[in-house]
């Protein structure tokens, strides 16, 4: 079952879309850990989703809350649609290799007045309308697995983090910076790239792929709980992302991972 709502953010004074996914036939007193997905009318359903394909993750939380014994809900937050205001939304660093001249207008403080809304309104919005426990878990891709780390690592929210073919090397020594400060190795962070990543075409396909392997070497130097998954095959999609889901659920509640073939 989903439900929707609208709320209005007052630091980035907009409103922004929320999907909900709830289990059917919930206990009238089950509680409930959280996973909240950024980009998040690409989700849940194919036919909300920007290129016509989203994670399907709704399985995947039926999954895991079955195996688990723990009622799960995924709260997906809509991105701000066009290409800039993505951008500014999900970058909260300052691009130094821009694929474009119009990327170099990017404006960080955008990202930080929506980091700042996410975790003062939306997460407070979420725990007083559900009955929810304290265990929550981040999820994003490329630009948003930024945010995403920015999230979990800047804030005492999160339990844990799922970084999908981070674009770290936008960014890349403002990210070293942040690590080295706001690091938290008690937050997990499970990474995930593939080999055939290009994005758009403006980058080359190396690039996705060496950037998170110096983010988890970089990570593990400080000591952080972090695993990297690595697909020769992955490309820079939500159909490949979805077949890593249960790697990263599974790391978040057993420290370990489902191998795939």
């Amino acid at each position: 079952m989903t439900e929707y709502v609208k709320l209005f953010l007052p630091k980035s004074k907009k409103e922004v879309k929320i999907e909900i996914s709830l289990p059917r036939n919930v206990e009238e007193h089950a509680t409930f850990d959280s996973v909240y997905f950024l980009d998040g009318q690409n989700a849940f359903k194919d036919s909300h989703a920007a290129y016509n394909r989203s994670l399907r993750a709704t399985k995947y939380l039926g999954y895991m809350a079955y195996i688990t014994n723990q009622r799960i809900l995924g709260i997906a937050i809509h991105n701000a649609g066009s290409e800039m205001g993505r951008i500014n939304e999900y970058t909260p660093f300052p691009i130094t290799y821009a694929a474009s001249e119009e990327w170099k207008k990017q404006d960080v403080s955008i990202c930080h007045k929506f980091c700042e809304d996410f975790i003062h309104v939306i997460i407070p919005y979420i725990e007083n309308r559900y009955n929810t426990t304290k265990r929550r878990f981040i999820y994003g891709s490329s630009l948003a697995a930024m945010t995403a780390i920015y999230l979990g690592y800047k804030y005492d929210a999160f339990e844990g983090i799922g970084a999908f073919s981070t674009a770290t090397f936008l960014c890349k020594e403002a990210v070293d910076k942040f690590l080295e400060a706001y690091l938290k190795p008690q937050v997990k962070l499970f990474l995930y790239v593939g080999k055939k990543e290009s994005s758009d075409g403006s980058y080359d396909q190396r690039l996705y792929y060496t950037t998170s392997l110096e983010l988890y070497k970089a990570v593990k130097k400080r000591n952080a709980k972090a695993r990297l998954v690595v697909s020769d095959s992955g490309i820079h999609s939500e159909a490949t992302w979805e077949e890593q889901l249960l790697d990263f659920f599974s790391f978040m509640y057993f420290e370990d991972i489902i191998y795939h073939k």
